[in-house]
């Protein structure tokens, strides 16, 4: 039983109360292991004994087997397992699904973001003695765009992927007083988990942007967003994860608006110098 199809199949004769249930339910297919059924119904504005009857019409005996059959589905993203699901069905020359699921990933990002995790990350950011951006494998892309965006903003900004022997290189400089932003997304590396063991160890401030698919790493006090990166097709999509990253940089420079005009101005001075850019850019 493939959750997704047997809720389509069912949607338009569910009532109005279910369907609500189901609505969410679709909006959150790459994170549905981690909410309970209590959370899911709140989201959806229904009753826990609507979520029940939901869970039931679909063939489960409760949501904890719901949520089991979900963790199975979920897989762990590697590419060439959904590859032949893929190869079956083909994609499709109407894009409109790739395209609504990289809009719903957007909206169930921001849709999870409270004001005060942005204001925690925004001080963080300001009065960090320095940032660390860490990412593996699909963390390191994000990792890397995080970093061009913050060292646009302030000094001592550092980018930590690469290799285990320059890595400990630069876990040698990290201290109390620090801040780490950890990309933390499934196809983790084995690294991950003592890296952030070391981090806590040397009393850094952590910040994680994370799908929350099985992650063990969070503390309570760390500051952490979750972002949907269901993929439409073959990989995961971080549209998301891009669109936030974006976002709390703004809210830091916006916050700190002189010192980073000051800097902006800066690097544009040096551009203009070495006329390395295009005028139309």
């Amino acid at each position: 039983m493939v959750i997704k199809d047997s809720i389509l199949d069912i949607l338009d004769v569910l009532p109005s109360a279910e369907r609500r249930l189901a609505d969410v339910v679709l909006s959150h297919m790459g994170q549905l292991a981690t909410y309970s059924a209590q959370e899911l119904a709140e989201k959806a504005g229904v009753s826990a004994a609507t979520a029940v009857r939901f869970f039931r019409r679909l063939g489960f005996n409760g949501f904890n087997e719901f949520r089991v059959t979900a963790r199975e589905q979920m897989g762990d993203g590697a590419p060439f397992k959904r590859l032949h699901s893929m190869s079956s069905s083909g994609i499709q020359a109407n894009m409109s699904p790739f395209i609504n699921a990289d809009v719903q990933n957007i909206s169930t990002t921001f849709q999870n973001i409270t004001e005060q995790h942005l204001e925690n990350f925004t001080q963080a950011a300001l009065k960090a003695r320095r940032i660390w951006v860490f990412g593996f494998r699909n963390g390191q892309i994000l990792a890397c765009y995080a970093h061009s965006l913050l060292q646009q903003l302030r000094s001592d900004v550092h980018l930590a992927v690469g290799t285990v022997a320059h890595l400990t290189e630069q876990l040698a400089d990290v201290e109390a007083g620090d801040l780490a932003l950890v990309m933390d997304f499934r196809r983790r590396s084995v690294l991950l988990p003592s890296l952030v063991e070391h981090l806590r160890g040397e009393s850094v401030q952590m910040a994680f942007l994370t799908d929350g698919l099985e992650s063990s790493l969070l503390r309570s006090q760390d500051i952490a967003f979750t972002v949907a990166t269901r993929g439409e097709y073959l990989f995961d999509s971080h549209t998301g994860t891009l669109s936030l990253i974006n976002y709390l940089v703004s809210r830091v420079a916006l916050q700190a608006e002189t010192q980073v005009a000051r800097k902006l101005q800066k690097i544009e001075s040096i551009h203009r110098s070495f006329q390395d850019l295009k005028s139309n850019n």
